[in-house]
C-alpha cells in the first residue's frame, strides 16, 4: 500500500492528565520529523513507524513501560477500547524495555495489542513528553487531534473520537 508522508507541521498540543497540562509540540519547517515519522521497531526488531501503521482510521497511540503502574491499569482499557471502536485503530509503543520482557509482560496481562519498541524514547522527545503513560489520537495523515498525559479511560478515548473524528 503506497503511503503519502504527512506535511511538516507546526502543532502544539496541550495534554492533560491528573498533574496538570503538558504542552507537545512538533517541529516546524523544511526538514523537521513529525511524531507519525518518528523510527520504532516491530517487537522482532523490524523498522516502523507510526505513519506506516497508519490505516483507513484514526490511531491511538499509547506510550507505555513495564514499569509504569498506571500503565498496568491502561493497557486493558486499550485492548476494550481496540475491540470495541470500529472507528480507531490502536498501537501500544512501549518505551525502553527489551522484545522479550514487553512479550512476557502483556502474557502475564493477558493483553493482546499491535506493539511497537521506542528503544529509546524518541517519540516522548518528539511529542516534549517527560513520561509515560501518555496517549495521542492521530488522524490517517498522521497529524495529532488529540492527546492525554496519564492513563487513558475508554470513556476520555469515545468522548475524544466524538469531538475529533468525524462520523462516516
Amino acid at each position: 500500500m503506497s503511503r503519502h508522508r504527512p506535511r511538516s507541521f507546526a502543532l502544539c498540543l496541550v495534554l492533560f492528565g491528573t498533574s496538570g497540562a503538558l504542552a507537545a509540540c512538533a517541529g516546524s519547517g523544511s526538514g523537521s520529523e513529525t511524531p507519525a515519522e518518528v523510527a520504532l521497531e516491530t517487537v522482532s526488531g523490524s523498522p516502523t513507524s507510526i505513519s506506516d501503521q497508519l490505516g483507513e482510521r484514526p490511531m491511538l497511540v499509547s506510550m507505555w513501560a513495564v514499569w509504569c503502574q498506571p500503565c498496568r491499569r491502561e493497557l486493558p482499557e486499550l485492548q476494550k477500547i481496540s475491540r470495541s471502536n470500529s472507528g480507531v485503530d490502536v498501537l501500544a509503543v512501549n518505551v525502553g524495555d527489551e522484545p522479550q520482557r514487553i512479550a512476557e509482560y502483556l502474557d502475564e496481562m493477558s493483553v493482546e495489542l499491535p506493539v511497537a519498541v521506542d528503544r529509546v524514547g524518541n517519540l516522548l522527545t518528539a511529542l516534549d513528553v517527560g513520561t509515560v503513560p501518555a496517549t495521542v489520537l492521530f488522524d490517517r495523515d498522521g497529524s495529532i487531534l488529540w492527546g492525554h498525559l496519564g492513563a487513558v479511560s475508554a470513556d476520555q478515548v469515545d468522548a475524544a473520537l466524538r469531538k475529533y473524528v468525524p462520523r462516516r
